[in-house]
């Protein structure tokens, strides 16, 4: 037990609060059973080690595990828990769980024979919160962690502290918004460190290093966690690899699943289930309109703009970029669907037509709930509002 509690106490020395993420307001502690979902490198173990800090402090009622740890090739989870229970803990955090073969079915014991057991748990997007619901008896609270917002970005660089507004009072008062930003810092060039930069909190750790570790957390979500959920091989990983590198080169008009496959050299089945892979991952995202072919993706995006940055070399179409933030953003709090014009309907209510100040807007100026997101425009004016606002809302 002392090795566990060293570990713990180690990590937690190197962790600051003074910035968190959004949704460790959100969260309701208390719950029994709590899991957080995410793609590699959003935050969460550290989401953990901060709920424990703040929470418990120095405090023996908290542990942490890393069940991807080499300890546990040499002993359960189930009995390093029941001994930290049996000396009086009472809340167990689990971290990168889907490492971990049975911990769905040890932490049910836990939760049988430990009735003061408090657990959160940790563990990749690409295991579908479905199934944990289901193994759980639909008795857990599940959230997901997205990447940084813009917002998020602003207070984490200490430039600007904003509260999150809802999409539907941002809307309704967006020039207000807009110029109260204005009013206090110089947008552009801080978004334009965002795109690159700004949505995963361990950019500050190497900088320059910085594109090769978000390249690294890509294979290593397919090298490592895709097997570790689902029983894929050695050449299935190489041909998800591929397929990854294919469609990133042809963002954001791919080919359709039958021109990928052949190209490949694959089945169209098997590449179907390796997009929905990378899909759950976060390193791609689909948009099909009802107008579209049954097998064709019509627009295809990489995970967020940084990923984009990282795959290809000098990114500078606006619309692409403003594409890429716009359903990275929304997608972590609303509904996205993409249109037969190729305009984005949010949340069933809102049409957002996306691009750069050279683009004509004049279809959707008298359309009800119809905005244009403009990246490069600095303010808003009538149903025009620069993109970065819709950054604000999570």
């Amino acid at each position: 037990m002392d090795i566990y509690r060293v570990n713990h106490q180690q990590l937690l020395k190197g962790i600051r609060c003074n910035f968190q993420r959004y949704l460790y307001k959100q969260i309701q502690w208390d719950d029994r059973l709590i899991g957080i979902f995410g793609s590699q490198g959003v935050g969460k173990t550290t989401l953990l080690l901060q709920r424990i800090k703040l929470a418990f402090d120095d405090s023996d009622k908290a542990l942490y595990l890393d069940l991807d740890s080499i300890l546990f090739q040499r002993e359960k989870m189930v009995n390093v828990a029941m001994q930290f229970y049996k000396e009086g803990g009472t809340h167990l955090f689990l971290d990168s769980v889907h490492r971990y073969s049975d911990w769905m079915s040890e932490a049910r014991k836990l939760l049988d024979r430990c009735p003061d057991l408090h657990i959160v748990f940790a563990t990749s997007s690409l295991l579908p919160v479905s199934k944990v619901m289901r193994g759980f008896k639909n008795q857990v609270s599940c959230h997901i962690l997205g990447t940084m917002s813009f917002r998020e970005y602003l207070s984490y660089e200490c430039v600007l502290d904003l509260p999150p507004i809802s999409l539907d009072d941002l809307l309704e008062n967006h020039a207000e918004v807009a110029r109260n930003v204005n009013d206090q810092i110089v947008v552009a060039p801080i978004f334009r460190n965002y795109l690159e930069h700004g949505e995963y909190p361990f950019y500050w750790d190497d900088p320059d290093a910085y594109p090769y570790r978000l390249q690294d957390r890509v294979r290593d979500t397919i090298e490592i966690d895709l097997p570790a959920i689902y029983p894929v091989g050695y050449q299935v990983l190489n041909e998800i690899k591929r397929l990854m590198m294919l469609v990133s080169g042809q963002i954001p008009n791919v080919s359709d699943i039958a021109d990928l496959a052949t190209q490949l050299k694959l089945e169209a089945t098997d590449v179907k289930r390796y997009l929905d892979y990378l899909k759950d991952a976060v390193c791609l995202r689909f948009y099909q309109s009802n107008k579209s072919a049954n097998h064709r993706y019509q627009k295809t995006y990489l995970g967020n703009t940084n990923l984009l940055m990282a795959f290809e070399e000098d990114v500078n179409d606006r619309v692409v970029l403003g594409e890429t933030f716009f359903v990275d953003q929304l997608s972590n709090f609303a509904t996205v669907e993409l249109l037969g014009n190729n305009d984005f309907l949010v949340n069933d209510k809102y049409t957002f037509m996306v691009g750069d100040p050279l683009m004509d807007y004049e279809r959707i100026k008298e359309v009800e709930n119809a905005y244009a997101a403009i990246y490069g425009q600095p303010k808003s004016q009538n149903n025009k509002l620069p993109i970065w606002l819709l950054g604000l809302c999570y």
